[in-house]
């Protein structure tokens, strides 16, 4: 199965490894949030969801959203997305 997030990977092989994090998170439109390598979930609500990942926890912070999918490392959030930091 062809996985986006490996393939760039490895066509960065030349790149500093450091640049290259343990999780990926792509925000499509400001309506869909695609997070892999996440370790846990730590808050559920319409208004804001938060995950470990390996060296601190992202907040995503939006209107109306749900938890459309979630694996042991991927998630997929749909709904208005207004802000996602990391911490």
């Amino acid at each position: 199965m062809f996985n986006f997030f490996d393939e760039v990977k490895k066509s960065l092989s030349e790149v500093d490894k450091n640049l290259l994090s343990s999780y990926n998170i792509v925000n499509i439109s400001g309506r869909i949030l695609y997070v892999e390598g996440h370790i846990g979930l730590t808050e559920l609500s319409k208004e804001i969801i938060t995950f470990k990942v390996k060296g601190g926890r992202v907040i995503v912070d939006g209107k109306d959203m749900i938890l459309a999918e979630l694996s042991d490392s991927t998630m997929k959030i749909i709904g208005v997305i207004k802000k996602v930091e990391v911490i």
